[in-house]
């Protein structure tokens, strides 16, 4: 078992309307781990139809799309997203707390978000699409529940270096998750 490269698929946009609509318009003709990220959402959105707001080229924005043969139980992607977006504030000494059902917080003020969509043909996956927005160099936002990376640092961060970051927790998850549920069906196997 190996670690999933999560950027050998990598496609960027200056601008789109948003991440998750791209993977799912297009996710039949689109490899496994395909990566959709921008530097502007024109209709970029959460849970419920919520909007996230961002101001171009100032947060990351992206999208992650699994297809079929996951590589971790579909249970688990909730946690592996949560942890690997709090190990990525760790790596700058900020502490960010999980607020159900998606989103990543600094205090008070949200910092992430998360949106899992997936589609089933007859109970069989046919997707799983991860959006996540991290915002990291916007200084003002139209709401007080928001906050930035440079907001808590006082000093610009380089996007793409916090998401090479992400992707490096991202895959160090899977592969945990994986040995984990190797482990398990094993020790299942073992006691049968």
């Amino acid at each position: 078992m190996t670690k999933i490269d999560f950027l050998q698929y990598l496609i960027e946009f200056e601008l789109i309307d948003s991440t998750n609509d791209y993977l799912k318009n297009n996710y039949k003709r689109l490899p496994n781990f395909t990566i959709v990220k921008t530097k502007f959402q024109t209709n970029g959105h959460g849970q419920f139809g919520r909007t996230w707001e961002s101001n171009n080229n100032e947060n990351l924005m992206f999208s992650l799309l699994i297809k079929k043969d996951l590589p971790f139980l579909v249970h688990d992607v909730n946690p592996i997203i949560i942890s690997t977006l709090i190990n990525t504030l760790d790596d700058f000494g900020i502490e960010g707390r999980f607020k159900y059902p998606n989103d990543i917080y600094i205090g008070n003020r949200k910092i992430a978000g998360i949106l899992i969509e997936t589609k089933y043909d007859n109970k069989q996956l046919e997707y799983m699409i991860i959006g996540i927005g991290l915002n990291i160099n916007q200084d003002f936002f139209n709401t007080q529940q928001a906050i930035s990376l440079k907001q808590i640092i006082n000093k610009d961060t380089n996007i793409d270096l916090v998401f090479k970051r992400l992707l490096k927790h991202l895959s160090n998850n899977v592969f945990l998750a994986n040995l984990i549920y190797l482990g398990e069906e094993n020790e299942y196997q073992t006691n049968d």
